[in-house]
């Protein structure tokens, strides 16, 4: 996580989801008309993330998102949409600065939250933000510095890294999740049909293994980026358990 905006973008769906109690999409996109007088929220950050970081959306847009969600009456009201706007605003920085918090070790803080010009000479990223058949045009600039990483303790325990593993470093390798498994009978594999449903041996609540060849390297919880999966990770092996996962590949 380099930024504040890919805190943002990790958490935005998610936060949008609940605040407007249906599933929220964010898309990459090209264009952002600021002639359509939109809202800009300007958030303060300070920790692991310091600085400015805005938002933009267009205003009559965001009208017909509210209504489409039922959170406001079929009418128009700018004062009261922007203070709606604020709201769901501040939340999802509060959840993205939690989320930038947990990945560099660094507590990242929003200090406040209030309307703003547009910035100038900032990078602009524009993405269309979807609710069902509802969209929004939404623009962020991030002039936010992340301040130093917390260096991990050094696990003397476990001893120096063998000897030319940083040759494999750059070495991809495939990556996968186990949600659960079970043990059938071949009989059952074999009567298995569309339709069925097939009961793994583990809690909906119970973390998810991320496994590299044969070897679990890390456990998380299940979320959505972009309307793809992902894994947010709560538990990381042992460098020298992390290893073995790669040894058994060669």
């Amino acid at each position: 996580m380099k930024t504040f905006l890919d805190a943002w973008l990790l958490e935005g769906p998610m936060g949008l989801s609940q605040e407007l109690s249906g599933t929220v999409k964010l898309l990459p996109a090209e264009v952002f008309a600021e002639t359509n007088n939109p809202f800009c929220f300007q958030v303060e950050l300070q920790g692991g993330f310091r600085g400015n970081f805005w938002v933009m959306a267009d205003a009559e847009a965001l009208c017909r998102l509210f209504v489409a969600a039922r959170v406001t009456p079929d009418e128009q009201d700018r004062q009261r949409d922007e203070a709606l706007w604020q709201g769901i605003v501040r939340q999802v920085a509060e959840r993205a600065s939690k989320a930038a918090t947990k990945n560099s070790g660094v507590a990242t803080s929003v200090l406040a939250v209030r309307g703003a010009a547009c910035p100038v000479g900032v990078t602009t990223a524009v993405y269309e933000l979807r609710f069902g058949e509802t969209s929004v045009r939404v623009a962020f600039s991030d002039d936010t510095k992340p301040a130093a990483e917390k260096r991990p303790r050094e696990n003397t325990a476990a001893g120096p890294p063998a000897r030319g593993v940083e040759l494999l470093l750059d070495i991809e390798l495939e990556a996968s999740l186990r949600f659960g498994s079970k043990e059938m009978p071949l009989s059952e594999v074999l009567e298995l049909g569309p339709g069925d449903v097939v009961q793994l041996e583990r809690h909906v609540s119970d973390p998810v293994d991320l496994i590299v060849g044969d070897k679990i390297v890390a456990r998380g919880e299940v979320v959505l980026i972009n309307g793809n999966f992902g894994l947010r990770v709560t538990e990381v092996a042992e460098p020298r358990k992390s290893l073995e996962s790669i040894r058994c590949l060669f």
